[in-house]
């Protein structure tokens, strides 16, 4: 017995001193002189509705605690669910958002309407989704090592990126090759008890690659940079989701997470206490970039204000200010006296090295993209304690015109107008489709109606079929003027056969409305189904052109008729 105490005495006197070695210091705090007009607050929080643990109620009152003034639940879904209404809990704003999964990543979907059908699919469709219900839409840990996480579709509008991701950093932690990743993430587990958000806010030190990808946008278009907390009061083990087994650990909490960081958002007026307004005041400055992100793990409570000023005026981040005359650049913070304010200039550094909490920097009058942001040097490495978002300085220059595809040369019409011949339909099992030549007041049209079987998603499909016994070559696109009951989403395909029954399939998704528009599917931007021999298809061994609905975009049960005129394959 006493040697099993004493065993016991030397493990705990152990475990002592490794935690006395590795715990990080207490977070710095901080004197403010005044307010610096932001209001502290946290994106990218999941619920019970998910694969949270807490409950908007339960997580509000945290927040509150935390100091925190507003709150954006991000639960995974596919934006059919109403949105709660912007509601005052605990004194903390919530909004009520949604997490979209794509096949190119994460999309998060903020003040947006409920979608008229499912969003889902390829990651670029799922933007436009988004930009036309209205929603703000951000890129989710973008450079998460996850393959389904990790966003692939940089070329696509979206508004914002979330440049730091604590469940990204773990996750690089972990696969890591070597052991230093894992024992830092051991020295977590061990330390995270004692400092739960100081050991959060250190892993994020050389774990995100996002901040890349974001300062290239910003050359080339306004993208907002934000963090996300991704909380979830939960934590999966061997590196997947919480969602995808059973096994996870109750860490870190939210009040944890609500500890290690933290947006600061500018808005227009203070916050008045009308959840509406005020809802409506926050998104305002959230989609022009007039906010900062503090990891308040490091110090807390962070003040801090950059501007840019020439002849043309005075302008916080996010802001354009035309070119004209030298640029003069200030920052001012409540930053420790350690604490190093760099100024990035298009992303190469302009100027750092400076300590003084309010100072200026005059820079020359040409069109530039100026951030700043003030670093940590801490026992893993330097951390951005505070990152602003850029000030963009133009030169005035006309409206740049999108690229566009050349005009097509021939037509081969794919329908005759009066019969449909070589249509026919095709569907799973359970679904149901009936092709029509229903008359119009000008013309014929052909008509699919269809419906999904219910119950839950099992690959139900209806679809309206075209032969093509001699291939879609030469031509590099189909042109066709297309109508539905209500709002929605088809997919053109082109189908190859192979020694599957089901054959290669490529495609590209396209939004239907309830009025006849016309649409444009160029075949060099199908993508595969599935495993393909090739990444395009070979245009001369198509041997059939489908118009599918499936549930990628349409619930299971749905019903409805679908109108096609004027198809036609151009080159």
């Amino acid at each position: 017995m006493k040697r099993l105490l004493l065993l016991t005495a030397v493990v705990a006197a152990a475990a002592a001193v490794f935690v006395a070695v590795t715990v990080p210091p207490a977070r710095r705090i901080l004197p403010t002189s005044s307010s610096d007009g932001t209001v502290p607050g946290i994106l990218h929080v999941h619920t019970l509705r998910s694969d949270g643990r807490g409950t908007p109620d339960d997580i509000a009152a945290v927040a509150a605690r935390a100091g925190l003034k507003f709150v954006v639940f991000t639960d995974h879904g596919d934006a059919t669910r109403t949105p709660d209404a912007p509601m005052y809990r605990s004194g903390v704003l919530c909004l009520d958002a949604v997490e979209i999964s794509t096949t190119g990543g994460h999309y998060l979907a903020v003040s947006m309407p409920p979608a008229p059908y499912p969003l889902g699919g390829e990651a670029r469709d799922v933007v436009e989704d988004v930009r036309r219900l209205g929603g703000f839409g951000i890129v989710a840990h973008p450079d998460s090592p996850k393959l389904e996480l990790g966003w692939r579709e940089w070329t696509a509008p979206f508004d914002a990126v979330e440049w730091t991701n604590p469940d990204t950093s773990w996750r690089v932690l972990a696969q890591q090759p070597g052991w230093a990743g894992r024992f830092r993430l051991f020295e977590a587990l061990v330390d995270y008890p004692f400092r739960p958000g100081e050991t959060i806010a250190h892993l994020l030190a050389g774990t995100t690659s996002a901040p890349n990808h974001w300062e290239a946008l910003t050359q080339r278009r306004r993208v907002v940079g934000l963090a996300g907390v991704d909380a979830h009061a939960n934590l999966a083990l061997r590196t997947v989701d919480p969602s995808d087994n059973g096994y996870w650990l109750p860490l870190p909490s939210y009040e944890a997470s609500f500890r290690t960081l933290s947006v600061h958002v500018r808005p227009e007026r203070p916050l008045s206490g009308d959840a509406a307004a005020d809802a409506a005041v926050l998104m305002r400055a959230l989609r022009e970039g007039h906010l900062y992100t503090a990891i308040d793990g490091l110090a807390s409570p962070a003040t801090f204000e950059f501007t840019a000023t020439n002849t043309h005026g005075t302008v916080h981040e996010g802001n354009e200010l035309g070119a004209g005359g030298p640029v003069t650049l200030r920052v001012r913070s409540n930053a420790p006296p350690e604490f190093t304010t760099t100024i990035w200039k298009d992303g190469s550094m302009l100027t750092t090295d400076h300590h003084d909490q309010d100072f200026t920097f005059q820079t020359s009058d040409a069109p530039a993209v100026y951030r700043a942001d003030i670093g940590a040097v801490t026992s893993s490495g330097t951390i951005a304690w505070i990152t602003s978002n850029p000030i963009y300085i133009r030169a005035a220059q006309p409206g740049a015109r999108p690229p566009t595809r050349p005009p097509a040369v021939s037509a081969s019409p794919l329908f005759d107008g009066r019969t449909g011949s070589g249509w026919r339909v095709e569907h799973d099992a359970s679904s149901l489709a009936a092709l029509d030549v229903a008359p119009a007041v000008d013309r014929t049209e052909l008509r699919l109606r269809y419906g999904l079987g219910g119950g839950t998603v099992a690959g139900q499909f209806a679809a309206l079929v075209v032969d093509t016994p001699s291939g879609v070559a030469p031509n590099d696109r189909v042109a066709f003027t297309v109508r539905a009951e209500h709002p929605m989403r088809i997919a053109v395909q082109l189908r190859a056969p192979n020694a599957e029954a089901t054959g290669e399939r490529w495609q590209r998704s396209v939004y239907v409305d309830a009025f006849n528009q016309d649409r444009t599917v160029s075949f060099d931007d199908l993508t595969p189904i599935g495993a393909t021999q090739t990444q395009k298809p070979a245009l001369e061994q198509v041997r059939s052109m489908l118009f599918v609905v499936d549930t990628t975009n349409t619930k299971p049960g749905s019903s409805g008729r679908l109108w096609i005129r004027s198809a036609v394959l151009q080159r």
